[in-house]
């Protein structure tokens, strides 16, 4: 079964789910404005049905909007429409394949993506690629690794789906993959959660 087809099943119930792990989006919509520059060309990667959409939005000039899962996107076409968020394309795209050309955006923002990615590296190559130089990272990851309470939650979890986490991240291997693709890691905090969240920023190189 492919991942797209495994995320078509799910958007039905995607935002129920995600409720059990919501605790630090509040503190992340906060560093959005903090941390993407208004005005610019945003990517959003893995966006879901929409959960930090608004607040993109509100902060990009223009934002595209993408997930794998076409039965997400439609989700997310309809709050755009329902919120009248303006500049927003929403497509089904893949972070493995993302279409756009090189530089294209000034910021890319990727939430709770990279630990059920069977590639990570991969699709940071590709977000490198699309990214400006001198353009931000924002990769929000929950972390399965913190701990061998987490990391044995996180496994009896995944017998009843394999996509809660590929990759069961710590904050510092989190950090180590985004470096390892080239990016030089601006900000790194965990924050709380039953999985907490790593939130960091990371921006590529502007030589």
């Amino acid at each position: 079964m492919s991942e797209a087809s495994v995320w078509n099943r799910l958007a039905g119930r995607y935002d129920t789910v995600v409720r059990l792990f919501d605790t630090s989006y509040p503190a992340v919509e906060e560093r959005i404005e903090r941390d993407i520059t208004r005005g610019g060309r945003v990517l959003e990667l893995a966006a879901g049905t929409g959960q930090f959409t608004p607040t993109l939005a509100r902060v990009a000039g223009a934002l595209t909007a993408t997930d794998i899962s076409l039965e997400m996107v439609d989700r997310l076409r309809a709050l755009v429409d329902r919120e009248e968020l303006g500049d927003v394309d929403a497509r089904v795209m893949s972070a493995y394949g993302i279409e756009a050309p090189d530089g294209a955006f000034d910021a890319v923002f990727c939430a709770n993506a990279l630990h059920v990615m069977d590639e990570p590296a991969r699709a940071l190559g590709e977000i490198y690629r699309v990214l400006r130089p001198g353009g931000v990272l924002v990769a929000p990851t929950f972390l399965h690794g913190t701990g061998p309470g987490r990391r044995l939650l996180s496994r009896a979890m995944s017998v009843v789906s394999p996509f809660v986490a590929r990759t069961r991240f710590d904050l510092s291997a989190l950090g180590a993959l985004i470096r390892g693709a080239g990016f030089e890691v601006e900000r790194s905090e965990q924050l709380p959660g039953m999985f907490p969240l790593g939130y960091v920023t990371a921006r590529r190189p502007a030589g």
